[in-house]
């Protein structure tokens, strides 16, 4: 079997369950336990688990994306990033995608630790909006690396 469908395949899987899981919280888990009293509970537990399954995910994306250079036969170096328009488009989705891993970075381990102790307390602080927003910029970022993969895959603009 071909190692480069198989790579791309797996790199498009591990795309699917990074954003699938970006709106599921959202859009499902939120709006269900909103009346729930053991609401902050299944939050919590909710993040710490899709967070492992996440950084996995991350970790996946990383070596699939290098092995596709790798097999596809491109090179990675500064002048290509930079003098090239397909390795221009490839500077820019590789810029988003190491800003997600900080944002990530940010909203898994402080942010959403930080409101998670808020929302026990029964204090509202910022943080809680920061929580969103982290993860809505992660969502937006991550939408953006999606469509800009699909646009490599197709040769570019």
């Amino acid at each position: 079997m071909n190692t480069y469908l198989i790579s791309i395949y797996l790199h498009v899987i591990f795309t699917a369950f990074w954003i699938g899981g970006m709106l599921f919280l959202p859009l499902i888990l939120l709006p269900s336990i909103k009346n729930n009293s053991e609401r902050i509970q299944l939050l919590y537990d909710t993040g710490i688990k899709f967070r492992f399954y996440g950084w996995i995910v991350l970790i996946g994306l990383i070596i699939t994306g290098i092995t596709n250079m790798f097999l596809k036969g491109i090179p990675f170096n500064l002048e290509f990033l930079i003098k090239n328009q397909y390795g221009k488009l490839l500077g820019l989705k590789l810029l988003f995608f190491f800003t997600m891993l900080l944002v990530s970075g940010l909203h898994d381990f402080y942010v959403g630790t930080k409101t998670i102790e808020q929302i026990q307390q029964n204090k509202s602080k910022n943080i809680k909006q920061l929580a969103r927003w982290t993860g809505r910029i992660n969502l937006l970022l991550a939408l953006s690396i999606a469509f800009l993969g699909v646009a490599l895959s197709r040769g570019g603009f």
